[in-house]
C-alpha cells in the first residue's frame, strides 16, 4: 500500500461519517444522546403549543448532526429562544406570559427543556469531536492537504454519558435557585445592608408605586446578577488559585516566584542593569583612552630619546 492510501482524508465522506455515528458502538452513545435530547425538545414545545418549532428544532438539529454544520448549535439556541417567547411563531404583544417567568421557579417543563438543551449542545460538539475536529488548527487558516485532529472513539469511558447528564442536571438546579433568589431579593442602596426580601409582586407591572431610592423587578435582578456575578468570580478565582498553588511541585513554585519577582521589579532590575552596562562601557572607554594616551606617551619618550642620540653623535 501506497503513502498515499495510507494518509488519512483531511474531510471525511458522509458514508464514514454515517458509520462512526451509527456503528460505532462508543460514538453512537453521544449520538443518540443528541437524537434524544432532540425528541425531548420537540415534545416540550409541542406540549407548549409550539409544533411549528418543535419540527424545525428536530429537522434542522438532525441535518446539522448529520451533514457536520459546526455553526448550527447556536442558531438551535436562537431558534429555541424565539419558539419558547412566542411558541405559535408570530410576535405577540402580550405581556403576561413574559411576566411569568420571574415567579416561574422549578417548574418541571422548564428544567426539561433546558436540561435537553444542555445535553444536546454537549452532545453535538463530542460528535464533532469525532467527526470533524476536536483540536484548533495551528495556523487560522488550515493548510492545503493538513488532516484535522479528531477524537478516537476508543477514547470514551463507559461513564461519559452519565456524568454528562449528571452535570446537565447539576447546572439546571443552580440555575433555577440562582433565578428563584435573584427574584427573591431586593436592592435597596440607601438601606444599612443592600439586599433584602423582596416584597409581594404587584398583579400587573406598574401598579406599585416605588419609594425614593428604590428599583423596580428589572432593575433589582440586574444589580443582583451583576453583584452576583462579580463577587462570584471573584471568590472562583481565588479559590482555583490557592488549589493551583496547592498542586505546584518546588520547580513550578520556583518559576512562579521567579517570574512574579520579575513583574513586580523588572522597572528597577532595568534602570539598576542600565546604569551596570553604563559604567561598564565607560570604564572601557577609559581604559582604552588611557592606553592610548600611554602609546603616545611612549612614542613621544621614543622620538625624544632618538633625538638626543642625534645630537650626541
Amino acid at each position: 500500500m501506497s503513502d498515499t492510501a495510507k494518509k488519512p482524508k483531511a474531510e471525511l465522506s458522509l458514508r464514514q461519517v454515517f458509520n462512526i455515528l451509527f456503528r460505532d458502538k462508543a460514538a453512537r452513545a453521544y449520538t443518540f444522546a443528541t437524537l434524544g435530547a432532540l425528541a425531548m425538545i420537540f415534545a416540550i414545545m409541542f406540549m407548549n403549543g409550539s409544533d411549528v418549532g418543535g419540527t424545525l428544532v428536530v429537522m434542522f438539529g438532525t441535518a446539522a448532526l448529520v451533514l457536520r454544520w459546526t455553526a448550527a448549535p447556536p442558531f438551535m439556541l436562537l431558534i429555541i429562544a424565539y419558539f419558547q417567547l412566542f411558541p405559535f411563531g408570530l410576535p405577540d404583544l402580550d405581556l403576561a406570559p413574559r411576566t411569568r417567568v420571574r415567579d416561574a421557579h422549578f417548574l418541571v417543563s422548564d428544567m426539561l427543556i433546558v436540561l435537553a438543551v444542555l445535553v444536546y449542545l454537549r452532545s453535538q460538539y463530542r460528535v464533532f469531536g469525532f467527526i470533524h475536529q476536536i483540536m484548533p488548527a495551528e495556523n487560522v487558516v488550515r493548510r492545503k492537504g493538513e488532516v484535522p485532529t479528531r477524537r478516537p472513539s476508543a477514547h470514551i469511558r463507559p461513564d461519559e454519558i452519565a456524568w454528562l447528564v449528571g452535570i446537565a442536571g447539576g447546572i439546571v438546579l443552580v440555575g433555577q435557585g440562582a433565578w428563584w433568589l435573584v427574584n427573591a431579593l431586593e436592592f435597596a442602596p440607601m438601606a444599612d445592608f443592600p439586599l433584602r426580601w423582596a416584597g409581594p409582586r404587584p398583579l400587573a407591572p406598574g401598579t406599585r408605586t416605588l419609594p425614593p431610592g428604590e428599583f423596580g423587578p428589572g432593575q433589582n435582578r440586574f444589580f443582583i446578577l451583576l453583584g452576583g456575578l462579580f463577587f462570584g468570580v471573584l471568590l472562583l478565582r481565588l479559590a482555583f488559585g490557592y488549589w493551583q498553588l496547592r498542586m505546584m511541585n518546588a520547580a513550578e513554585g520556583a518559576m512562579v516566584l521567579t517570574d512574579t519577582s520579575w513583574a513586580e521589579s523588572h522597572r528597577e532590575r532595568v534602570r539598576v542593569e542600565k546604569w551596570r552596562i553604563w559604567g561598564r562601557t565607560r570604564a572601557a572607554e577609559q581604559a582604552k583612552k588611557a592606553e592610548h594616551d600611554e602609546k603616545q606617551a611612549a612614542r613621544k619618550r621614543e622620538e625624544q630619546a632618538e633625538k638626543e642620540r642625534k645630537r650626541a653623535r
